[in-house]
């Protein structure tokens, strides 16, 4: 067995545990089974919200936190490439975020096909309820898919900046663009950008396409930022 395919062995190991058992097996499937009973035990009203898409939401971010953390170092010892590692990181983290994201939605279309069946008014907890009035599987996927995307996205952008510029000059760059962004707005350089977005009328899915986009750039972009990456993270005071 060649670097490239052990590499790619520990991950989807890692990936398939963190994905399939911790956060379906262990968190949403009971949570299902849990809600499904108290719907039907209780007789829930409307302004109960089911919510099994929390914990998720909570651990899509944190595997862009911490699996490159335990996995990088780990994988460079097994002889791959930086490049290597990168790309079989962002295929598993992104076929991880697909696979987990459906087997959520498809527990609570149950969810909600047992309510519906037994009169049971109580919604359900999921970022499509901002923007569709109705439920549709397709297109609470499609929402729920591009946030997934977003959290693991953004929260390995941000975690490749730590890594590679340190905790305190990152704090100190977020500070630096936040004042500037507030003189740029406030100034009226940027605040006619703020109007124009404002105004423009896109659907519910090119909202969440755009989101999703834009997410996704931020995740390739942290390859230049990490291809030639120390096997340790910059000193939290460097």
């Amino acid at each position: 067995m060649n670097a490239q395919s052990a590499v790619l062995r520990l991950m989807y190991e890692d990936v398939s545990w963190y994905f399939a058992k911790l956060i379906l097996l262990f968190i949403t499937v009971p949570l299902t089974i849990v809600w499904i009973i108290a719907g039907l035990v209780f007789d829930l009203d409307r302004e109960t919200i089911a919510a099994i898409s929390g914990p998720a939401y909570f651990f899509l971010p944190y595997f862009g936190f911490v699996g490159f953390k335990s996995l990088f170092p780990i994988s460079i010892g097994m002889g791959s490439t930086r490049e290597q590692f990168l790309k079989a990181y962002y295929s598993m983290g992104l076929g991880g975020i697909i696979f987990s994201v459906l087997c959520l939605n498809i527990c609570q279309y149950a969810l909600i096909t047992i309510y519906q069946w037994n009169s049971v008014e109580a919604g359900i907890l999921h970022a499509a309820r901002l923007f569709l009035e109705e439920y549709h599987f397709f297109g609470y996927l499609w929402i729920d898919l591009m946030v997934g995307m977003t959290c693991f996205g953004l929260s390995f952008f941000c975690n490749a900046i730590v890594y590679r510029v340190g905790f305190m000059r990152s704090v100190i760059l977020l500070m630096i663009v936040m004042v500037a962004g507030i003189f740029l707005y406030h100034g009226g350089a940027i605040s006619a950008l703020f109007d124009l977005m404002s105004n423009i009328k896109m659907s519910a899915m090119a909202i969440a396409s755009c989101i999703g986009a834009v997410s996704l750039v931020a995740l390739f972009a942290t390859y230049p930022m990490l291809r030639h990456a120390p096997l340790h993270p910059m000193p939290r005071k460097g």
